[in-house]
């Protein structure tokens, strides 16, 4: 899938009117529920059976899909050659970083296996006990994964691609509380955060000098270099997913899955990059003909 051409983009202006609006929604919902105490009574409801073979399998593979391997991963395998989202990516990535281990460390909030509610839950892969609960970095990542991904879809295919990458989010997100790994407050208020991480580089590259940056950014990935380091970053993303320890091993179909897009789009990214520079040496050719 490639950007939409600019004429047939939402407006940027529409486009982060709605992150943003999202994004409020989001964290105000997750703030309600801590406050009103809802996060233990609907974590308990959510574990009230315990899951199957099949369910274990599945959810595991969902929620590896939030990993921050994921959007290093898909966003290039998405953006083939134009550059844009590839661009946001790197700010994005930044800014999600230091919105998901800012709180975590500020906040220090348990995890629900790190209370006396462990012997009520039905835990999927690692019990994980550390202070770090809120905001679930899973969910920050798949909500920034769907934004960018969004803002590569024309103006007549913008509602049908929000609502199915709204779809997609949300059911990561939710993968976290279904396997024991975070309350779901903590699931609303770092999908608003992942909005936010979209939203700020979005909103800065509206100022004249950042966007020339942003511009200039975007022509050296589109050039033959460029899209080389691209496809060096596939290789190390999906290597990267590979070696990590996920504490989801039911969920290691995903982990190959994800690593294969990652080689097969490297591979097609380095092979049009040398057919690009065939072209070139093609005789014949005008010299400084555009590649």
């Amino acid at each position: 899938m490639s950007r939409a051409p600019d004429s047939d983009r939402l407006p940027q202006s529409v486009a982060l009117g709605v992150l943003v609006a999202a994004a409020l929604l989001l964290i105000a919902a997750g703030i309600a529920i801590h406050a009103a105490g809802l996060d233990a009574a609907w974590l308990l409801r959510v574990h009230a059976q315990a899951p199957g073979r099949a369910a274990v399998t599945v959810w595991s593979c969902i929620t590896v899909l939030g990993l921050g391997w994921t959007p290093l991963i898909l966003v290039p395998a998405t953006d083939r050659s134009r550059g844009e989202i590839t661009a946001l990516l790197l700010p994005t990535f930044v800014l999600g970083t230091l919105f998901t281990h800012l709180p975590k460390w500020l906040l220090a909030s348990p995890r629900p296996a790190a209370t006396p509610l462990l012997a009520q839950l039905h835990v999927i892969g690692d019990a994980f006990r550390g202070p770090v609960s809120m905001p679930s970095g899973h969910a920050l990542t798949a909500a920034a994964l769907a934004a960018l991904l969004w803002l590569a879809f024309p103006r007549r295919r913008a509602l049908a691609a929000g609502l199915g990458l709204a779809l997609f989010a949300g059911v990561v997100g939710w993968s976290r509380v279904v396997v024991g790994a975070h309350w779901p407050a903590d699931v609303f208020c770092g999908a608003g955060l992942g909005l936010v991480a979209v939203a700020v580089p979005l909103a800065a590259g509206r100022a004249a000098w950042i966007g020339r940056l942003q511009q200039r950014f975007v022509a050296a990935i589109r050039s033959r270099t460029g899209q080389r380091w691209v496809a060096l970053i596939e290789i190390a993303a999906g290597a990267g997913l590979l070696h990590e320890h996920t504490g989801y091993p039911a969920g290691n179909a995903m982990v190959v899955l994800l690593a294969s897009v990652a080689t097969v789009s490297a591979a097609l990214r380095w092979d049009a990059t040398s057919q690009r520079r065939a072209l070139r040496r093609e005789p014949g050719d005008a010299p400084g003909e555009p590649t």
